[in-house]
């Protein structure tokens, strides 16, 4: 690899320090590196991640620097470039992070020697439906959510192909990607999945029913998410969010519509530790 860019989270980075660092080592060892230093909440059309979606396409690696936040930010705006990426655990878990912090230098001379191997993982995009209108199409690295506001319940019907599955009462709906199954479906209850597979998975939070489970789905399935309205809460919506982010709600009788998205993104793989291997250090820590 001859050409790298660097995206820092500068909360996790101060100063830039560690994005200077391996900019310089590349640099010395006669390749080409840039940086850019964001912030997790980075406004869609900031200078810095204008910066990211600008890219030249012939970027052949992006190392991220942080915790899983910065990585999913990042992947999400590169998706559509398929330029691959690595990341630099400066967080706390760092499921999507494949370098710790002291393991750097060594990382980046494989890296430079092309001693790696270069995985995809599946995104989905989910479509608004507001007032019968769609409102967009936005995708996403680990899940979709459509939640209730504070503590307050709401009913969500839930369509597969065209066809009735439930109907959830409660905090809201998740629906994740198995790279997604081990970030808020996991903390929700839900199943693991390994995240090279192809599926999707959806977890209802904080359900009434006393018995709700979870739902894996294939990849190629079609997920509809209507907010039915109760008939005793007048104004009652619910927010929509992509990776956390976005400010779009529901109200009674709109909808977001899932489907597998046509873009991946592409990881590189230094080691050869197994996803198992990697969930059982990170589940032990």
């Amino acid at each position: 690899m001859d050409r790298f860019f660097v995206i820092t989270n500068e909360n996790r980075d101060p100063g830039q320090k560690l994005a200077l660092q391996i900019e310089d080592y590349i640099r010395s060892n006669w390749r080409q590196c840039d940086h850019v230093s964001v912030e997790r909440d980075s406004s869609p059309d900031s200078e810095e991640i204008m910066r990211i979606r600008d890219l030249p396409a012939d970027t052949e690696a992006v190392i991220v620097l942080g915790g899983d936040g910065t990585f999913i930010q990042s992947a999400g705006i590169l998706a559509a470039k398929a330029i691959p990426m690595i990341g630099v655990n400066l967080g706390h878990l760092g499921y999507l992070a494949e370098v710790d912090r002291e393991k750097i230098t060594p990382a980046l001379d494989r890296l430079i020697r092309d001693e790696h191997s270069i995985t995809d993982r599946m995104m989905i995009s989910g479509t608004p439906v507001i007032n019968g209108k769609e409102c967009g199409c936005f995708g996403a690295v680990n899940d979709i959510v459509v939640r209730m506001p504070g503590s307050r319940v709401g009913n969500f019907c839930i369509e597969v192909n065209g066809t009735y599955l439930t109907t959830i009462s409660g905090d809201g709906v998740i629906v994740a990607t198995p790279t997604g199954s081990t970030a808020y479906n996991m903390s929700a209850g839900g199943p693991i999945v390994e995240p090279g597979s192809s599926m999707i998975v959806i977890t209802p939070i904080c359900p009434l029913k006393v018995v709700s489970r979870s739902v894996v789905l294939s990849a190629d399935d079609v997920i509809v998410i209507r907010m039915e309205d109760t008939g005793h809460r007048r104004g009652l919506r619910a927010g929509v969010y992509f990776d956390g982010g976005g400010d779009l709600s529901l109200c009674p009788d709109d909808e977001v519509i899932i489907r597998k998205s046509e873009a991946s993104i592409k990881l590189i793989k230094l080691n050869k530790e197994s996803f198992l291997e990697v969930l059982s250090r990170k589940m032990g820590s």
